[in-house]
């Protein structure tokens, strides 16, 4: 305020409005003249909102704050812009009540300072000398209202409120967003045990509700109590190769250590774990730890980059940290499923290597078969749960012969008619073994249909064509493969080379010719390991 006619003008018209009228009551103390104990009207101190106002005339400063005293506000009144934009900076505040020329820095600074400190800060401008081109180019800065002194009380007060309520309804907005948000993320979290969906999914929630620029998720590896990095989004290469996202920085280490999550800035991460041409991008770093049972599983390290609004805030670590253990229990859950599995298929295998020790002919044959199958089931393109699947089918896909007679299993010469038709109800006996077992339902294709035909004169069912599901056809492929690369009693084994030639001349007879070519594909190109298949040395091609 810069002339004393204004001064006296508002001080006029504040003394006018703080009158008592008729039937009004006397305006009580001002609320920083009462004592806690005995203000008992109200919502507590903490939860009032906090108006700073920003004027270089302390009377100014000080006639506003008694015309405020009658409401529920936290008020500050600062005389120095200077010192009003460090506390803007570092203290929270609701609302900014500031004149628009104070010497060397004007209302515009403080207005700016709010809006990149406090995106949903409301500012007031106040002037004495208002002109059309002032209040158009605060209200495109992105005040709320303009206020020309002298002003009202009532009308101070009326301006404040309606700014105040607007940034309730958006701040009640905002939160109800996040919480639904939050919400949907617990559900998507809670209906997947793929770990790389839902690391991908944990990245990019924490970067769209926080804003960040980039994410990482590192997990900790228990025997070498080191951080591995399993996924990130938005991180250049030579990024990822740096010690902040490889674990090896201080601050990650204490994270881990003390289970709490650390904000900081490009200055206090060592120039040892990043760069100074990547540090100096950096606005802002959250490392929010992992924790599972107790025990801290992994670290989510979040980066934004300069040009943004501002740093993170200690308030933002409320999101992050429902994101966090809500990732981090899914992932502890991915953990627990995953070695469940890895438990049932060593149980599978030892099963099926039983299976296969009855028969002295066969032996590495579900080994082999199972490689050969996942081979192509790649070939095929098909997905990591289906590459699970079919390894399950590969291994149990011989599990019916458990009800084969010794004496057909290892006979010497080959089956008489009725021992075949023995033979040939072993797919069937294995699918009965593993009808009642839920997990293993996958595996059954496999089991039921490796010796179906594509021609329908295969067992047990004589299908052709597509009636026979995928999963069977592709077995037969790789079982039939190994069957003629295998010693028998009664035959030698085929050289590759006559084993590849038959399965190209019996595409579209016993073979599904599309499979049949994937598979010759997949050889050629070196996609079957054929030192994981352990193949005879008297083999040639």
């Amino acid at each position: 305020m810069n002339s004393k006619s204004n001064i006296q003008d508002f001080v006029s018209n504040s003394s006018k409005d703080r009158e008592s009228r008729p039937g009004e009551k006397t305006t009580p103390l001002p609320y920083f003249l009462i004592s806690p104990e005995t203000d008992t009207q109200g919502p507590p101190r903490q939860n009032r909102p906090h108006i700073l106002v920003v004027d270089d005339e302390e009377y100014i400063c000080e006639v506003i704050k008694e015309m405020l005293s009658s409401e529920e506000y936290q008020i500050e009144t600062i005389t120095d812009p200077e010192r009003a934009l460090e506390f803007i900076r570092t203290q929270q505040v609701d609302l900014v009540l500031t004149d628009l020329i104070m010497g060397k820095k004007s209302g515009v600074d403080v207005l700016n300072q709010t809006v990149k400190s406090h995106p949903d800060g409301i500012v007031i401008l106040m002037t004495g000398h208002p002109t059309i081109e002032n209040a158009v180019t605060v209200l495109k800065s992105g005040a709320y209202d303009y206020l020309v002194k002298p002003f009202s009380m009532d009308t101070l007060k009326a301006v404040i409120k309606r700014g105040l309520e607007k940034q309730r309804l958006y701040r009640e907005n905002i939160n109800l967003k996040e919480t639904v948000s939050l919400y949907k993320i617990s559900e998507a979290m809670g209906s997947t045990i793929k770990l790389d969906f839902l690391l991908n999914l944990i990245l990019e929630t924490a970067i769209k509700e926080l804003e960040a620029d980039m994410a990482s998720v590192l997990l900790l590896d228990e025997k070498s109590n080191r951080l591995i990095p399993k996924a990130s989004l938005g991180v250049p290469l030579e990024m990822k190769k740096s010690g902040l996202l490889n674990g090896q920085d201080n601050i990650s280490k204490w994270v881990i250590k003390h289970g709490k999550p650390r904000v900081c800035d490009k200055d206090q991460i060592g120039q040892r774990f990043l760069s100074y041409n990547l540090r100096k991008n950096i606005r802002s770093v959250v490392i929010h730890p992992l924790m599972a049972k107790g025990k801290v599983i992994g670290i989510l390290v979040l980066i934004r980059c300069e040009g943004q609004i501002s740093p993170f805030t200690t308030g933002q670590l409320h999101s992050l940290s429902i994101i966090a253990s809500k990732a981090a229990s899914a992932i502890e859950n991915s953990r627990l499923y995953e070695e469940l599995k890895e438990s049932y298929l060593q149980t599978l295998t030892a099963l099926a290597n039983a299976v296969e020790a009855r028969d002295i002919y066969t032996r590495g044959h579900t080994e082999r078969v199972c490689q050969m199958a996942q081979s192509l089931c790649r070939e095929m393109g098909w997905d990591e749960e289906k590459l699970w699947e079919v390894k399950m089918g590969g291994i149990l896909h011989d599990i019916g012969k458990i009800g084969v007679p010794d004496a057909i299993l290892n006979k010497a010469q080959a089956l008489t008619d009725e021992e075949f038709e023995v033979m040939k109800k072993h797919p069937l006996s294995g699918a009965k073994i593993l009808e009642d077992i839920s997990f293993l339902a996958p595996a059954i294709p496999y089991v039921l249909y490796h010796h179906e035909r594509f021609d329908g004169k295969g067992y047990p069912f004589g299908l052709r064509n597509d009636q026979i599901p995928i999963q069977g056809r592709l077995m037969a492929v790789v079982d039939t493969f190994d069957a003629m690369t295998s010693d028998r009693p009664y035959r030698k084994a085929k050289s590759l080379k006559m084993a590849l030639k038959e399965i190209e001349e019996c595409a579209g007879t016993q073979f599904d010719p599309q499979i049949a070519r994937l598979f010759l594909n997949a050889w050629e190109k070196g996609r079957i390991n054929k030192r994981k298949l352990q193949v005879k040395k008297n083999h040639k091609f």
